[in-house]
């Protein structure tokens, strides 16, 4: 073998910036197999093509393509590099990391939100109001209290389901509580994240009304205690929609959960 158009592993490892451990490892992967290995020594050597190749591993490892499909982009030979269908499937990946991030995003946006209407309650020193959008849930009938073994199970069951129904869970997930007339209706919740309209036949599909709504905090973990909550709102006659959820503070005890409660005002109620 004419080493004089070989160079050694150190030399790979200068002119691409790749260690040599991690050279030796594509190999392992069977990737990157040496040109020529000296029977003798044992010692491991490229050929200059090979650097391009090199570059190319690189551009998967900057991209978040798994190294073992690496053989996906290269000919039989180990010679050709498609790097179009390379470049494809990283902005693939790089898209739906893109998503990921938004998303996490949102989540702590929401999360935000929630801090400033704590921060708000607690200026005001008592109650606030607010318009909340309609959201899509999926919900179960539950009579029970929040915080209990009985919530938790409800709500594990929730997750499952939406799991299977191939759906995305939202943020917002606790009880719901319509009051019509003398009727209570109360269900667990979990909401949903929808990009568009989702099929009326969903089992369990709920919709938790758009309106203005009057927000308090409370240790009460009960909704059923709505009524000692807002006594002007239920002393009137319309539809009460209550809803009942975990607060998460910026300083939250976990000891000692606080509950975010809130009940909707008369569609003629001013702004």
């Amino acid at each position: 073998m004419d080493k004089s158009k070989l160079i050694s592993i150190g030399t790979l490892s200068k002119l691409t910036g790749v260690h040599i451990k991690s050279l030796r490892y594509y190999d392992r992967l069977g990737i990157l197999r040496p040109a020529y290995i000296d029977p003798l020594s044992g010692y491991r050597y490229y050929s200059f093509p090979q650097i391009h190749v090199v570059d190319a591993i690189q551009l998967c490892v900057d991209l978040g393509i798994p190294l073992k499909q690496f053989t996906d982009f290269v000919g039989e030979d180990g010679r050709q590099i498609h790097y179009g269908a390379l470049l494809a499937r990283g902005t693939e990946l790089a898209g739906a990391k893109i998503r990921s991030i938004q998303e996490r995003l949102q989540f702590l946006h929401q999360i935000e939100e929630e801090f400033d209407r704590g921060a708000a309650l607690q200026e005001s020193g008592g109650w606030i109001e607010a318009d909340m959008p309609e959201k899509p849930c999926l919900a179960i009938p539950y009579g029970g209290k929040l915080g209990t073994l009985e919530c938790y199970k409800g709500i594990t069951h929730l997750f499952e389901q939406v799991e299977k129904l191939g759906l995305k869970p939202g943020y917002d997930l606790g009880m719901v509580m319509f009051c019509r007339g003398g009727e209570r209706e109360r269900y667990l919740f979990l909401a949903l994240e929808a990009a568009g309209p989702l099929p009326p036949d969903i089992p369990g599909l709920l919709r938790l009304p758009g309106a203005r709504y009057r927000f308090l905090r409370t240790e009460e973990d009960d909704i059923a205690a709505a009524p000692s909550h807002f006594p002007d709102l239920f002393a009137r006659d319309y539809g009460q929609t209550v809803i009942q959820e975990e607060s998460i503070l910026e300083v939250s005890d976990t000891a000692a959960p606080t509950y975010e409660v809130r009940c909707s005002l008369p569609a003629e109620s001013p702004g």
